[in-house]
């Protein structure tokens, strides 16, 4: 490092923009290793720059920053923001999920998103001769999803630099960019598995008013008709999909008219992996009962088997879910994960020498957009 800071023969301040430029672009670009990574040797090789009277820019993503001529001196704090971004992404994109599996992303720019969808009263009707043609009519409606912003503050001390700590800041870092995935995966589960049924937060809002998504006479306020989407099957074998797919087929629209549901995904807790991984992969039967060598039909179909431990907690080691999951569900997103960095003077340099603050964060919420393409079993 101190080789590339020292190379050219340009004044202070057009060296530490070079030398910012050129490391952040090798960061990014994956070409210096995290776990060699050392801030002090990074402050060394820049000639030991005064920590605290290092600016900082204002509150801003780090890998938004650009490089103009009002910018402060000292690279410092923007090569070390490049450093903990980069570690914070990183394990987020690492961690597990399979949240996104299971919901369609919509953008988003309010606290309490509204989701708007028109019900069309398009039935073809008799038209006796000599009668005019009736116009079919569309009528307004919505459910609600509320979003949330959360996020966690990563400093950077004085001691962490001169002691040479790096290994402590990257691990705080990477918990942060985990915890991240986590929560977000959390916040789209529990709507996927309907725990919340009360509240702002409730997974299934339809017109602005929570009510329970998994239900044997699930409605909403759009039809006066029930639905059946809460089964007793235990998961055994692929004729408990039989049962699911019954219910499927006695869903209907909100003007009672049969609907095309295509099940895509099989969703099971841990506990039940290898149940589920044998009915969607195994082109045999897995029938617990005679007869035997039966084909199995649903490995043709293209049903997916995803599983969480998420199941297994919130709900019970003995639930299942099986539909087409992104027609039902929605994720609505503010803002993806950022990290964003203090500016100086805060009042945490003072109290705990700390000399930078970087801020991870995400907004968003998801919840259901309809009660019918998702049915749940053994309740």
């Amino acid at each position: 490092m101190k080789l590339l800071y020292e190379s050219g023969g340009e004044d202070k301040a057009t060296r530490e923009k070079r030398f910012a430029k050129s490391m952040i672009t090798l960061i990014n670009e994956g070409k210096v290793p995290v776990e060699s990574f050392s801030i002090k040797a990074l402050w060394q090789a820049m000639g030991e720059p005064k920590l605290r009277e290092s600016s900082v820019i204002d509150e801003v993503a780090v890998d938004d920053i650009q490089f103009t001529e009002g910018l402060t001196p000292s690279a410092f704090p923007k090569i070390t923001g490049a450093l903990i971004n980069k570690v914070v992404q990183e394990a987020y994109d690492l961690e597990y999920g399979v949240g996104d599996q299971l919901v369609t992303v919509i953008p988003s720019s309010v606290n309490d998103e509204t989701i708007v969808g028109f019900g069309e009263d398009m039935q073809m009707k008799e038209v006796p001769a000599g009668i005019e043609y009736e116009e079919g009519s569309i009528t307004e409606k919505y459910h609600k999803i509320k979003n949330t912003k959360k996020g966690r503050i990563i400093s950077l001390t004085e001691e962490m630099v001169k002691f040479d700590q790096t290994g402590q800041m990257v691990m705080r870092a990477r918990r942060v960019g985990e915890a991240a995935k986590s929560d977000r995966e959390k916040t789209i589960l529990n709507a996927v598995l309907g725990v919340t049924n009360t509240g702002l937060l409730a997974a299934w809002r339809p017109a602005g008013t929570a009510a329970t998504l998994y239900s044997n006479t699930s409605t909403d306020p759009y039809t006066t008709a029930t639905q059946d989407n809460l089964g007793a099957e235990a998961l055994v074998d692929e004729t408990d999909l039989d049962t699911a797919m019954a219910l499927f087929g006695a869903m209907t629209d909100e003007y009672g008219l049969p609907m095309l549901i295509n099940p895509k995904i099989l969703f099971v807790p841990l506990a039940l992996k290898g149940a589920g991984y044998k009915i969607c992969y195994s082109g045999q039967s897995v029938k617990a009962s005679n007869p035997a060598g039966v084909k199995n039909i649903y490995s043709d179909m293209g049903v997916t088997c995803l599983s969480s431990s998420f199941i297994d907690q919130l709900v019970s080691t003995t639930a299942w879910y099986f539909g087409d999951f992104k027609r039902q569900f929605v994720y609505t997103e503010v803002f993806p994960l950022q990290v964003l960095q203090a500016k100086a003077g805060n009042d945490q340099e003072f109290e705990r020498d700390i000399i930078f603050r970087f801020k991870a964060r995400y907004m968003g919420g998801c919840g259901a957009v309809s009660n019918r393409y998702v049915v749940k079993g053994n309740a």
